[in-house]
């Protein structure tokens, strides 16, 4: 017997089985992939634009929500910035971690915001709806972290597009998603005044 096998006999069963599920934690994360522990997504960069003017936007917020798919827990990050003068933005990088072992990063949900714009995701039930308000839109927006988005906001002509802008901006339905959003949670609050709607959001 040799010395480790010695020290391992001394410290019992329990010692044994410690060793024994390291091992086969190492060994899992080796078969399944190397997202089995940790998760990450992003960044993204691009631009918001003013659909009319083609001038930069500053001051929009864009908000990520990520979700873990095949997980008893999915919500996995969220992550915002603010776009500069240049209408510029980079959604930092997400991540997170799971031990479930067929856990993914699945769908990423993204808001583009500004009260008194429209916002991303377009309105509309339908493709031909969201088009009709964002020419531009293709549904493939932040797709790939690769490439640099344009984001065209409109202006709502109506006071029921502002409201469901406002509605849709408050999408997130995890609790943890709004409590790592406060740019997104202070300017929907901003916007809920604007419109005269009573109490506030994060209340």
């Amino acid at each position: 017997m040799d010395y480790g096998e010695s020290v391992l006999s001394k410290r019992g069963p329990s010692m044994k089985n410690f060793c024994l599920v390291i091992i086969i934690l190492l060994t899992a994360t080796s078969v399944f992939s190397a997202d089995f522990l940790y998760h990450s997504d992003g960044p993204y960069k691009g631009k918001v634009i003013d659909l009319e003017t083609g001038q930069p936007i500053e001051g929009a917020v864009v908000a990520g929500v990520w979700v873990l798919e095949f997980n008893f827990t999915p919500f996995c990050d969220a992550k915002e910035t603010v776009t500069d003068k240049n209408g510029e933005f980079i959604l930092p990088k997400a991540s997170c971690f799971s031990l479930w072992p067929f856990a993914k990063v699945g769908r990423l949900d993204i808001v583009v915001f500004k009260p008194g714009y429209l916002g991303y995701p377009p309105l509309g039930a339908t493709f031909e709806e969201r088009k009709a308000r964002m020419p531009d839109f293709t549904g493939d927006e932040f797709r790939d972290k690769k490439q640099h988005n344009i984001i065209k906001l409109g202006k709502p002509k109506t006071r029921l597009e502002r409201e469901l802008t406002y509605g849709d901006a408050g999408l997130f339905t995890f609790d943890e998603a709004f409590n790592r959003l406060p740019i997104l949670l202070r300017m929907t609050n901003e916007e809920r005044k604007n419109l005269g709607l009573p109490g506030e959001e994060g209340k």
